[in-house]
């Protein structure tokens, strides 16, 4: 991992929030980080509820904006924490941007990189103190792994990261470990199929007269596109998400929910970059924790999707949308 990051020393966890945590214990007893608007909906859940108890606090802003960015820094502000794409809207953030404003108030960024692994985009290019990733999605790739890591090239983060990896266990399992290399061995080849699926999803979606909006950065009419060009090679993944007209009414979603999986590739439930291609339902899945008004604030709608294509034919794919999208 650390090899092909670019980075000097990584610590593999027993899963992405167990990553996080051990990062967010070398907090203690008391600093601040500045987070995005959009987070995971876990990532979010950990600071807020078991954090946040113990002074390690947390202001989100809006990270396209300089001048919002640098109004939330405080002098107790010990890194900004951000995530390459968000999720679920996709929305990718400036990393020049991020790393200009690091280096000029001398406050470290880390990366979740989960959703740009190293074939697509290097965090440690734009001066990242440390990157993070589930190993669960693209870097093993198959759906069997549980498990998170953290790269840096800072000597004592990682010796206080391997610390508390012992001290409390958080360690992954060697059987999890073979999966994982075996999985990084096919990971440019994974991401360049599902990011032409995607692709062509997202094209056949935002043209359907039943969906409202797709959010995919490889769309050249998203708002996010320059940005995701400028930074992403090689495509730019295999999720999309996407809102269903609120004109169908809900009460209508479950047909399509049906429809979509009842007999071909797609499958619905959580997670995301595995073999199947995956439906998930943020509202109540990845975001379900957040309030309502926070729901709202972020877009995730009750008609809205997040679709992780996997290996299975373009032409599969945009069958079962079809028949999901014709039974509303």
């Amino acid at each position: 991992l650390a090899l092909i990051e670019g980075g000097g020393f990584a610590t593999a966890f027993s899963s992405g929030l167990a990553a996080e945590t051990m990062l967010f214990l070398t907090l203690l007893p008391r600093e601040d980080i500045i987070i995005p608007d959009e987070v995971y909906g876990g990532t979010l859940r950990l600071l807020k509820s078991v954090f946040a108890p113990y002074n390690i606090n947390f202001s989100q802003t809006d990270f396209s904006s300089e001048e919002k960015i640098r109004s939330s820094i405080k002098p107790s502000t010990k890194y900004f924490f951000i995530e390459a794409l968000t999720n679920p809207s996709l929305i990718p953030i400036d990393l020049s941007l991020i790393e200009k404003i690091s280096k000029e108030t001398n406050i470290p960024f880390i990366a979740d990189m989960t959703f740009c692994p190293p074939c697509t985009m290097r965090a440690f290019s734009y001066n990242a103190y440390a990157i993070i990733h589930s190993l669960s999605k693209y870097i093993s790739g198959h759906n069997d792994v549980l498990g998170g890591a953290i790269i840096t090239k800072n000597k004592e983060l990682h010796e206080k990261l391997s610390f508390l990896q012992r001290t409390l266990g958080a360690v992954l399992a060697p059987d999890e470990c073979y999966r994982t290399i075996q999985g990084i061995k096919t990971l440019q080849m994974r991401w360049k199929h599902v990011s032409k699926t995607a692709l062509v999803a997202s094209n056949f979606l935002s043209q359907h007269d039943k969906i409202s909006r797709v959010l995919y950065p490889g769309l050249q009419t998203y708002k996010g596109h320059e940005i995701a060009k400028k930074q992403m090679q090689n495509g730019y993944g295999g999720v999309l998400s996407f809102e269903i007209d609120p004109k169908i009414g809900l009460g209508n979603l479950k047909a399509f929910v049906d429809s979509v999986q009842s007999r071909g590739v797609i499958n619905y439930g959580e997670s995301l970059a595995a073999p199947q291609t995956l439906l998930a339902y943020p509202y109540t899945m990845s975001h379900g924790s957040l309030s309502e008004s926070d729901k709202e604030s972020l877009g995730i709608t009750p008609y809205f999707f997040r679709l992780s294509v996997g290996f299975e034919s373009p032409r599969d794919i945009i069958k079962d949308l079809e028949r999901g999208l014709s039974a509303l």
